[in-house]
């Protein structure tokens, strides 16, 4: 595992200082879905910057000191040479994307792919065809993606099934976050309240038992996202470490508080960065830490299904036909 000396900077400057080192960028304000639990569609969409201004902005930012970029949308592919000008650009890039226009190569970046259950359930949030279609460009990536699901109440019971079928694919791990609401915004029936959220994280923590490190939720990130144990020390926007460390900006460059949003409910946060954040740093935990590493280190193998598989070919998973 390579860190190179960009990544080796942005990890000091976690240890050793409160700088920002990061950027969280929507570099679309456009969509090829409406996914039922994204707090993107209950937002305004403003203008994109043109694709010279956009570069010339990322590279402004990374003057800044700002080393390490998670790119977002809307669907970041839909403007896939800004996602490879990114690469080009930050020391370290993340883009989040639903999977359907495939994984193109991303020098320097790991691609995060956000599924939300096994293919009935993906759908019902995502849209028909859509599991097939990222898990078809999955089998399809040079290198493997990284899986992302955001539990509500529409997926929380299908945990079991979503990962099992995860570890039979190429993918390089599985990570998860809750959904956060937005204040005024609805969203109460996708919302699993905290005691019952309490339960969901500990079953994360026996799938990591039982799957290994690729399921990417340790006892540290688990002991920041749980009602009794450290969750009342971040859950407000003045005390968010991820605000202090990670400018966010609009389509349009302009800054904005959160990722979630200017309306993001952080009394029931459930964001996976603050926990990973928190995990390895708050104290310093060698697991969380790995975890961390994964996201920001491309990987070219993994295991999947007890033997390595790699990427571009296809193992057994049924609903594939």
């Amino acid at each position: 595992m390579r860190l190179g000396i960009g990544k080796f900077i942005i990890l000091l400057k976690w240890l050793f200082t409160k700088q920002p080192t990061s950027v969280a960028l929507d570099i679309t304000h456009r969509c090829n879905l409406k996914c039922r639990h994204c707090y993107w569609w209950r937002q305004d969409h403003p203008h994109e910057l043109g694709d010279e201004e956009m570069i010339q902005f990322m590279r402004s930012l990374k003057s800044q000191g700002l080393r390490a970029a998670i790119l977002y949308g809307g669907e970041p592919t839909l403007r896939w040479e800004l996602c490879k000008a990114a690469g080009g650009i930050f020391d370290a890039t993340l883009a989040f994307t639903n999977g359907t226009t495939g994984f193109p190569e991303l020098d320097g970046g790991q691609w995060i792919l956000s599924l939300d259950g096994p293919e009935a359930v993906n759908d019902q949030i995502r849209g028909g065809g859509v599991y097939r279609e990222a898990v078809k460009n999955v089998l399809k990536a040079s290198r493997p993606p990284i899986v992302h699901m955001t539990i509500s109440q529409l997926n929380r019971h299908a945990l079991d099934e979503f990962v099992e079928e995860m570890m039979a694919l190429p993918v390089k791990g599985v990570g998860f976050s809750f959904y956060t609401p937005s204040r005024g915004r609805g969203g109460s029936d996708l919302l699993i309240p905290l005691e019952e959220r309490d339960r969901v994280i500990m079953h994360l923590l026996d799938l990591r038992k039982r799957h290994g490190e690729r399921v990417g939720f340790t006892r540290a990130m688990a002991r920041q996202l749980l009602s009794d144990q450290a969750f009342n020390q971040w859950n407000s926007l003045s005390s968010c470490p991820v605000t202090e460390r990670v400018r966010c900006f609009s389509s349009d460059g302009q800054p904005k508080s959160c990722t979630y949003g200017e309306d993001a409910d952080c009394s029931l946060c459930g964001c996976a960065a603050v926990a990973a954040y928190r995990g390895a740093f708050r104290p310093f935990d060698f697991k969380t830490l790995k975890v961390i590493l994964g996201l920001m280190i491309a990987g070219t193998r993994v295991v999947a299904a007890g033997k390595e598989v790699r990427p571009g070919t296809r193992p057994r998973v049924h609903e594939m036909g």
